[in-house]
């Protein structure tokens, strides 16, 4: 929690909101403007969407989602440290290691989709999320987000999969 922003409100005057929901709402605001994906969103948009985000914690070592399976989230890393980790047969790899304020997951936003990684809380971890439907929603309104979703995410599939690539280049040889 903000002390000095609480303290800020307080001596504005009472108000008719409970203190803790609008200090929530206004650091969800805070982290999605900070979000290469929301960033250039104008303020009163940002608070919608804002509304609509969810918070939930994970304990270390919990999957926040895995790999194959379906889910309909976009998430944002608030605290601690998530790993993005691709499975195989006989061991898994680490292709990425999200800090606070990382977007991921945000392909489940735009398609019904398996989950091409799974994202593992490499300590206690708090998300923001925003579901399929909602966002769907907001989209509708606000079309111009669209685009610059599909930038970021097609992007980091890229640099995911370069990762994956240069982890196994050793295992391919051509003849």
């Amino acid at each position: 929690m903000n002390w000095s922003a609480d303290t800020d409100k307080r001596a504005q005057g009472p108000s008719t909101e409970e203190p803790t929901a609008t200090c929530e709402l206004d650091d969800n605001v805070e982290w999605l403007r900070k979000t290469d994906v929301f960033s250039s969103i104008p303020l009163e948009r940002l608070r919608v969407y804002a509304l609509m985000c969810n918070r939930r914690r994970f304990r270390r070592g919990e999957f926040i989602f895995r790999q194959g399976q379906p889910d309909d989230k976009g998430y944002i890393l608030l605290s601690g440290k998530v790993q993005m980790v691709r499975e195989y047969e006989n061991h898994s790899v680490i292709v990425h290691d999200l800090e606070p304020g990382a977007f991921f997951g945000g392909l489940a936003l735009l398609a019904d989709i398996r989950r091409l990684f799974g994202a593992r809380a490499a300590a206690d971890v708090e998300v923001l999320y925003i579901e399929r439907e909602t966002f769907r929603k907001i989209l509708r309104q606000f079309p111009e987000l669209t685009e610059r979703i599909l930038d970021v995410m097609i992007k980091r599939i890229v640099s995911m999969e370069q990762k994956i690539l240069e982890r196994h280049l050793h295992e391919c040889v051509l003849v």
